[in-house]
């Protein structure tokens, strides 16, 4: 009986229905109390603290007062309460303007990596960064990622503009044979899905950077990969 109502609240959160403050309590108590139902505790919070906010602000202390609520799950609450302070703290998120801001960007996030790492950066159309996506292979010199996981931000995130940095730990920035692979992968993926690519940088020090868009190999590439040029290609 739980295990289904659960699986309804689920549904509900996972395709946007609207939620009342104890249907979100609830599922967030799903994970504290795994077998019991949670809807009674989730009324008790919030009766004794008015609504979420009262509940994710309470300390452990008051949160024990509540029966049910043991210390382990007062502490639970207090860490999302926590963590919704720092989101509010960090909403502003970069903005990137021009082709300066992606590289300055870039440095920053590669400067110290002690591993390859690719970072795929997804921007609204004002420049601001909606989503950052990174990805290792755990090895020094090497890093892979599918094209099947750039589809699947591109559909899910639906940004208005990308851009890719990555690193280079040999000193050496210039791209290898697979970087203008998965250069020209995501080019044609951003191109299918109406998506600008604006650049893909690859760091080997602050003083040592590689810019597709800047060497120009990017303009090369969104030249020959794009799904008109490869349609008219097939026509002939």
């Amino acid at each position: 009986m739980h295990q289904g109502h659960r699986r309804r609240m689920y549904e509900k959160l996972k395709y946007g229905d609207k939620l009342y403050d104890h249907e979100l309590l609830e599922i967030l108590l799903f994970n504290a109390y795994p077998r019991i139902n949670t809807n009674p505790i989730a009324h008790s919070l919030l009766n004794t603290f008015v609504n979420l906010s009262g509940v994710l602000n309470a300390s452990v202390e008051e949160l024990c007062t509540v029966d049910g609520v043991g210390e382990n799950v007062a502490l639970y609450l207090k860490c999302i309460g926590e963590c919704t302070k720092y989101l509010r703290g960090n909403t502003d998120a970069a903005v990137l303007k021009n082709f300066e801001d992606f590289q300055a960007y870039a440095v920053t996030r590669m400067r110290g990596r002690t591993e390859e790492v690719l970072e795929f950066y997804c921007l609204e159309k004002n420049g601001k960064l909606k989503k950052t996506f990174t990805y290792s292979c755990n090895e020094k010199s090497k890093v892979e990622v599918d094209s099947d996981k750039i589809v699947k931000i591109i559909s899910t995130v639906k940004p208005y503009g990308v851009f890719i940095a990555h690193n280079h730990l040999s000193g050496n920035s210039q791209p290898s044979l697979s970087d203008d692979r998965f250069t020209k992968q995501v080019q044609l993926i951003c191109n299918m899905n109406n998506v600008n690519f604006y650049d893909h940088c690859i760091y080997a020090a602050d003083n040592n950077l590689f810019s597709y868009y800047k060497s120009g190999n990017l303009d090369d590439i969104k030249s020959t990969y794009s799904l008109d040029n490869l349609i008219n290609i097939n026509d002939k």
